[in-house]
């Protein structure tokens, strides 16, 4: 018996170094693809391929990506593995301009599809849809983002922003006192006050206490977990294993979204008042879908509109503003400037007005150094629908193989940008912004496929910092050092960041 069971362990050995062999041998192979085609790249693990680091949750994807982006020097492309899968990342700017715009017809779609087999709302929002699904999409979304639309939602962005320093000046009520605050948390409720009136057409009121149950439900569906954050690292880099591991946009709180956002629709087309919102143009969408669209838009497929504009609107917003206050505490003579232009503004407008917000000038260029340094999304992707060759090269890339444009790597690259990781908000002053390299400079994306909610995202930034830099001086927390989550696939802040807040 002894002998039986020795020789069965022995085989299981064999069978098991066999196979490890094999699978070994077909990682390597892999990793020969970029080699085999005549594209420079770096050395990698044979298993994790260039992603150890983010896979283990010790980086964050966008820092990998952008340290191999520097790592490639004077390269006009890299090829680089997640895993086994090839990915060619461009650094020329020109190439850039290449596929996001001018030959925008061969790369119209992101590689990143957002959903699982099971998902239908991550599966049709306007980020993860296909053309020419997005095209019609898009028209009939951009009406609601115009300048005058943008107008009429100031005011709400303003009043969430006087609720926001209502609330602040509740915490810290003495003046010499120096509080730290979980920055994070406070954004949370701001940024949901406004985009739960845009995306899902209800107004609420997040520093209530106690919290309504929108803001709790909408903190509770999006807390990050290893599973989620692993559904979402797959779901965003190898869609086709991560189609399989479950999980959702919404996540056990989908249908109390469902209903929220039906509600909303019912209530509008019931009293048939037109607020030129996104509910408008989803009820718009639902009536009048042409026949030759693949999707039919009703259902998931018009609650996923109002739920990656509310999921992007809060986390991009949260982001930038955090990461803003974060480099202004470690330069206090330019949030000393940043501030005496909001309360010379301010003073001269009487008021926080639109038009003054619009003339705060070096406000917007610290907003614009922030998203250049901490873009929210670390790439834009795009993968050709046939073979390509990218003009005056002799580099080829095969059809369907992702193509990532690294935001952190071209942004911070030496080669456009003189001392590129210090923060210097004079780059985008009127007598140096015809300095950055068009195609350079890419935080909402370039082309036709651009944020197509970039100036209110920018607007509500700028009304939330305005909230805080007018009463307070901000500084860091010895604490905290950075402002990056390394369990994220998007810059995000920790939910325990601290900054230092005094009142002045």
């Amino acid at each position: 018996m002894a002998i039986l069971y020795e020789c069965a362990l022995l085989d299981a050995l064999v069978i098991f170094s066999s196979l490890f062999a094999t699978l070994y041998l077909w990682m390597k192979w892999k990793h020969t693809y970029w080699q085999r085609h005549g594209v420079s790249t770096l050395p990698t693990h044979w298993f994790f391929g260039h992603f150890k680091d983010a896979m283990l949750f010790r980086k964050s994807a966008g820092v990998v990506l952008s340290e191999l982006h520097k790592q490639a020097e004077n390269e006009d492309v890299l090829g680089i593995y997640i895993l086994h899968k090839p990915f060619l990342i461009l650094r020329n700017p020109e190439l850039i301009k290449q596929i996001m715009i001018k030959d925008f017809n061969i790369f119209p779609n992101h590689y990143f599809r957002g959903a699982n087999n099971s998902d239908t709302i991550s599966k049709w929002s306007l980020f993860s849809i296909r053309y020419p699904e997005w095209k019609y999409l898009r028209s009939k979304m951009t009406p609601v983002f115009t300048s005058g639309k943008l107008k009429n939602l100031f005011q709400l962005m303003q009043e969430s922003g006087e609720k926001m320093r209502d609330h602040l000046h509740d915490q810290i009520k003495d003046n010499s006192k120096i509080m730290s605050i979980k920055v994070k948390d406070t954004f949370y409720k701001y940024t949901t006050d406004v985009t739960s009136s845009v995306a899902f057409g209800i107004r609420t009121n997040c520093f209530d206490t106690p919290s309504p149950e929108f803001y709790v439900n909408s903190r509770k569906a999006f807390v990050q977990t290893i599973l989620s954050t692993l559904q979402l690292f797959f779901l965003f880099f190898l869609p086709s294993i991560g189609k399989y591991l479950g999980g959702s946009m919404l996540g056990r709180y989908t249908d109390y979204f469902r209903k929220v956002f039906w509600d909303s629709m019912d209530n509008r087309s019931v009293t048939k008042i037109k607020r030129g919102d996104l509910i408008d143009s989803l009820l718009q969408l639902k009536t009048e879908t042409p026949d030759n669209m693949n999707v039919r838009f009703e259902g998931d497929a018009l609650l996923a509109q109002a739920a990656i504009f509310f999921v992007a609107g809060r986390e991009t917003s949260i982001a930038t503003m955090t990461c803003a206050l974060f480099e202004l505490a470690k330069q206090p003579e330019i949030q000393r400037r940043v501030r005496e232009e909001i309360l010379k503004t301010i003073q001269d407008a009487n008021d926080v007005t639109y038009e003054a917000v619009h003339n705060m000038k070096y406000l917007h260029q610290v907003i614009n150094e922030t998203l250049r340094l901490y873009p929210p999304a670390p790439i834009i992707d795009r993968f050709p629908l046939s073979d390509y060759t990218f003009p005056g090269t002799k580099i080829t890339v095969k059809k369907n193989i992702p193509v990532y444009v690294v935001l952190r790597g071209i942004q911070s690259d030496p080669r456009y940008y003189l001392d590129p990781m210090r923060f210097d908000p004079e780059r985008f002053s009127d007598e140096r912004k015809d300095e950055i390299v068009p195609s350079t400079f890419l935080p909402f994306g370039e082309g036709p496929r651009n944020c197509i909610g970039m100036r209110l995202g920018i607007l509500q930034t700028t009304v939330g910092l305005i909230a805080i830099l007018r009463d307070y001086e901000v500084t860091l927390h010895p604490s905290w050092k950075d402002p990056i989550d390394p369990r994220n696939v998007f810059i995000s802040p920790p939910a325990e960041f601290l900054l230092n807040f005094k009142r002045i």
